[in-house]
């Protein structure tokens, strides 16, 4: 099966006059999902709150977002000219499934197919999920990627699959990859306030550096840049 991007109807701007190019839209439709998962959560573990990206926060973030791309600001077009966005380590689109290879379920598998039977079957189904990648893990493991149509808090809908026989490991990211950027957002009254923070390292030890801007969310749609502090951003990292 080919690889589908995830679809991203469930999140649409209110504003209609506010568009962005299709790259830029994409990119803040993922960074509203992972925002409004992590607003829900309130420091939550991930894999006890809903699976499904709450709609009405999405939305109100997406707009957000876009406002601040929209604004023109100096501040504005730099972080977007570094790529700006959520860090990765809330996973929403795929996530990893260790699995062993004499499991009921899994006997496609050994032969490279992509599908499975039984109670793993019905949860694919259920969530329009797909298997790729099917891959040796080690002599008794096999490990295949489920990739999901839609955006989802996918660990809490990995969580769903521990339970089934054969399965082993989940991975819903990799901990080796540090994020280098992230995007946090706080609402007081009608105003949100949206901070983006760049990471790096450097031979001194770790580096970061913040920009803040507000967003009155009424008829206004006003932007302010409010500060930014931190380390100087290196040069090297600009485009």
């Amino acid at each position: 099966m080919s690889m589908a991007l995830p679809s991203l109807d469930i999140i649409s701007s209110d504003k209609g006059k506010q568009t962005v190019p299709k790259y830029i839209e994409r990119k803040l439709k993922r960074d509203a999902a992972r925002l409004a998962i992590r607003m829900i959560a309130q420091g939550e573990d991930l894999s006890l709150i809903q699976v499904e990206v709450p709609k009405k926060e999405a939305k109100e973030i997406y707009d957000v977002l876009v406002s601040i791309y929209n604004s023109k600001l100096d501040k504005a077009e730099e972080i977007f000219n570094i790529d700006m966005r959520v860090a990765t380590n809330i996973p929403i689109d795929k996530f990893w499934l260790i699995y062993e290879k004499d499991a009921d379920w899994a006997s496609e598998l050994k032969n490279g197919e992509t599908e499975v039977s039984g109670d793993i079957e019905d949860l694919i189904d259920e969530y329009d999920l797909f298997i790729s990648d099917p891959k040796n893990w080690d002599e008794e493991h096999g490990v295949i990627t489920i990739n999901s149509v839609s955006l989802y808090n996918m660990t809490a809908l990995a969580q769903k699959f521990t339970s089934i026989s054969g399965v082993s490991q989940i991975h819903t990211h990799d901990p080796d990859i540090a994020p280098d950027f992230d995007i946090d957002i706080k609402k007081t009254g009608n105003v949100w306030e949206v901070s983006f923070t760049e990471t790096w390292s450097s031979i001194n030890g770790p580096k970061s550096h913040t920009w803040k801007f507000n967003v009155t969310s009424d008829a206004s749609n006003k932007v302010e840049f409010l500060e930014e502090f931190g380390d100087d951003p290196p040069l090297w990292r600009r485009k």
